[in-house]
């Protein structure tokens, strides 16, 4: 992993946590979808990168470091793999990634799935601003 790759990851990282932040207050819909949920989540990336997002009372408020008591925690070994699923990399599979084992997931898996719709929103207003 290149100092390069771990710093995308920090900067992307920060700026999908800032997104979601204003996604929550600027989008009804988005924040709509939001009601009644209440979870912690954790990324840990590396050896060195964490950082979560808390979402409750229709809010997200994203934070460097570590979560006393997250409900759902992502630990991507690989900066690179990492910067592949911020990214949307087209040669980044996330079955091969969870299958080889660099991408573990604790937590409920039907609320996983659920929170799905945070990144492709997040993704879908990144790709409106590159003009795509």
């Amino acid at each position: 992993m290149s100092i390069e790759e771990k710093v995308c990851v920090r900067v992307l990282g920060a700026m999908i946590g800032y997104a979601t932040e204003q996604l929550a207050i600027v989008d009804e819909e988005f924040k709509g979808k939001l009601k009644g949920i209440s979870e912690v989540i954790q990324w840990k990336i590396g050896d060195d990168i964490a950082y979560y997002t808390e979402i409750k009372d229709q809010t997200i408020k994203a934070s460097d470091g570590t979560a006393s008591n997250p409900t759902i925690t992502f630990e991507v070994s690989d900066v690179s793999d990492a910067l592949g699923l911020f990214t949307q990399r087209g040669d980044t599979d996330i079955t091969k990634i969870i299958s080889a084992g660099k991408l573990k997931i604790n937590g409920d898996a039907a609320t996983v799935q659920k929170l799905g719709f945070i990144l492709e929103t997040v993704g879908e207003y990144m790709q409106g601003m590159g003009g795509g």
